[in-house]
């Protein structure tokens, strides 16, 4: 189910930056999660503007460079930009991957398996990375999946901090979802849970 999800396609890798609405509040803009923003924070900015969204979380699927390049950025437009006078997101990552924000300063809301963030269960899948979590929004059929679950793919293992065993056993968690569950991956299309299990 396309709850009006948007995606903003960011950075070298083409990363897909996801802007996922929630229920509205009270006053004109329509809260939001930004998930993932790896780059080009103009782009980002714009697409939230247009929209008339404000960002009420900064969820991140995992620490690398490509998925995380724009947030001090777009964390500066709630002081000296776009959105100053806003309260600020809160910012989520899984703690085994905080280190690959390089001179952070801001405040980062580990989470764990299981937690809860606003529409979203985190869903602890390490493989690619070993803090990568898939943000899972149950109720609207919604699988935030990074770079854990692509179709017909998946994310690498090669890299420092990958692991293939971790991966096959983060897949199959996954794979069990909902079939219908629709996955928004971090980079390529969507595609869904019942599609894939015909790759695995």
């Amino acid at each position: 189910m396309n709850k009006g999800i948007e995606c903003v396609t960011v950075g070298q890798l083409d990363t897909n930056c996801w802007l996922y609405p929630l229920e509205a509040e009270s006053g004109e803009k329509q809260p939001c999660v930004v998930i993932d923003p790896g780059n080009n924070i103009e782009r980002i900015i714009a697409s939230l503007k247009k929209l008339n969204w404000i960002p009420r979380y900064i969820c991140l699927t995992h620490g690398h460079w490509d998925h995380v390049t724009a947030l001090p950025d777009l964390l500066e437009a709630f002081v000296n930009g776009e959105f100053k006078g806003e309260e600020k997101p809160k910012i989520t990552m899984h703690r085994l991957d905080v280190h690959h924000l390089e001179n952070n300063t801001h405040e980062i809301h580990h989470v764990e398996d299981g937690d809860i963030i606003g529409p979203f269960k985190v869903l602890h899948t390490p493989g690619h990375t070993q803090g990568s979590v898939c943000y899972y929004d149950e109720k609207n059929g919604v699988l935030i999946s990074g770079d854990t679950l692509f179709e017909g793919d998946h994310g690498r293992t090669d890299l420092p901090g990958g692991s293939p065993a971790q991966m096959r056993e983060s897949l199959k968690r996954l794979l069990a979802l909902n079939e219908a569950t629709v996955v928004y991956p971090g980079h390529d299309i969507t595609t869904t849970i019942g599609a894939e299990r015909a790759n695995y």
